[in-house]
């Protein structure tokens, strides 16, 4: 019974005020009316059992989407308005980051909201930002090719991953690493002033020697969540990154639609758990990232499918087409042995997203039934809905996740009002 993830990028607005309002990114009022949306859509989402709802890591986008520069302080704000919704980020982007503050920062936003709160990661794609941000530490963005580039941009998430987990479990944390070291230098940090008067006496035992050296540093608070928060690892659709979640026990959430795709990928998942000594049963630890379009049971087919096409063309094109397709996420709609480029020249991106799986759209009933179907080959343990919340209108979109909510996942047992655990 998978629960329900709302992956929320926050939009500015449609395509007439990003026009309009150039460049919407910077003007406050578009921000402010976006923070009083998200309030809105996270109040409606824990009224209707949604298990969580989720935001990425972008920096400079002038144009207005997926403005979410400071995820863990938009999931601080938008938790206060909610009591049993989870918050979290698809993904925080690892290599653009030290490791210890970031630990330090989950930590704290984790005792905010008292365990309501889930970490997503992620290795980073954009290079407009990512390389200027991870200047200083010497990695830019990658596009998963084996290069250089990517493998630097690999060691430092591994790294910082490491790194962090030890921040969040070890009261005394040192590490020495290609990129890190903790004391640094190694050998350990000399005369620290309140070594004998305080820190000896109520600092962690071995931080510091009896010659007043630091040996090692204590990362605090640690978190509300012990060890630390769930983790997921954002849009994962590589056999490295799937092999790399089923060894950390990480979940991830894969953006593939074809149904084969998706199962030799969880393969490879379940096969890493089981070589790191757990055994988790097929699909367990699983997320899939899918859209929906629900209409009412009783519209004509002719009647929703135009209406579909209408909102593909109004809320999913521009990010897909307009963004989505220039990064290379488009090749997660390829059919299994196809060939050239996707979607196909002349092709409807509904047909794209409806025929590659990416996209469940019809009645109520229709949903149902794809969900069912989906469920018995791939028993997975979450559903993440890719929410072009800001693109899709207000009234639109909270129409969308009740009529989900209500009534197509009782069948299911979805979005079940599961207790955050105490």
């Amino acid at each position: 019974m998978p629960e329900v993830i709302l992956q929320c990028y926050p939009a500015l607005g449609a395509e007439a005020e990003m026009e309009a309002l150039r460049p919407i990114g910077r003007n406050n009022d578009a921000y402010q009316n976006m923070l009083e949306g998200m309030i809105e859509l996270c109040q409606a989402a824990d009224d209707l059992g949604y298990w969580g709802i989720t935001h990425v890591e972008h920096h400079m986008h002038s144009e207005g989407l997926e403005i979410s520069p400071a995820p863990i302080l938009l999931n601080v704000f938008l938790g206060h308005y909610t009591k049993r919704l989870r918050h979290g980020q698809l993904g925080l982007v690892l290599p653009a980051h030290d490791p210890i503050r970031l630990a330090e920062e989950i930590a704290v936003a984790d005792h905010m909201l008292k365990g309501r709160f889930f970490v997503g990661m992620a290795r980073g794609y954009q290079a407009r930002w990512q390389n200027i941000l991870g200047q200083r530490f010497g990695v830019g963005s990658t596009n998963s090719d084996g290069g250089d580039a990517d493998q630097s941009n690999r060691l430092l998430f591994s790294e910082n991953f490491k790194i962090m987990k030890k921040a969040w479990t070890e009261d005394l944390l040192t590490y020495d690493g290609p990129t890190y070291q903790i004391p640094y230098p190694k050998e350990g940090i000399p005369n620290w002033p309140p070594a004998a008067t305080i820190t000896g006496k109520y600092g962690v035992p071995g931080e510091v020697d009896e010659h007043g050296t630091i040996k090692g540093v204590s990362a605090v608070p640690k978190p509300y969540t012990l060890p630390h928060p769930q983790l997921f690892q954002a849009f994962g659709a590589s056999p490295a990154t799937l092999k790399w979640c089923g060894e950390e026990d990480v979940t991830p959430t894969i953006l593939a639609g074809p149904i084969e795709n998706l199962k030799a990928l969880i393969d490879i998942y379940q096969e890493a758990a089981i070589g790191a000594g757990r055994n988790p049963k097929f699909g367990e630890g699983i997320g899939v990232c899918r859209t929906f379009y629900i209409f009412e049971n009783g519209t004509p087919e002719d009647t929703w499918k135009a209406e579909l096409r209408r909102q593909v063309e109004l809320y999913e094109e521009p990010v897909w087409r307009g963004w989505y397709e220039q990064f290379g996420f488009m090749e997660g709609s390829r059919l299994v042995g196809e060939e050239g480029p996707v979607p196909k020249p002349g092709e409807h991106l509904t047909e794209r997203l409806v025929n590659s799986g990416l996209l469940i759209a019809g009645t109520v009933d229709d949903v149902k039934r794809q969900i069912e179907e989906f469920l018995e080959v791939l028993p997975i343990d979450y559903l993440v809905w890719l929410f072009h919340w800001g693109m899709i209108p207000k009234d639109e979109g909270l129409r969308q996740i009740e009529l989900f909510a209500n009534e197509v996942c009782p069948e299911f047992g979805l979005s079940s009002k599961t207790p955050v655990p105490a």
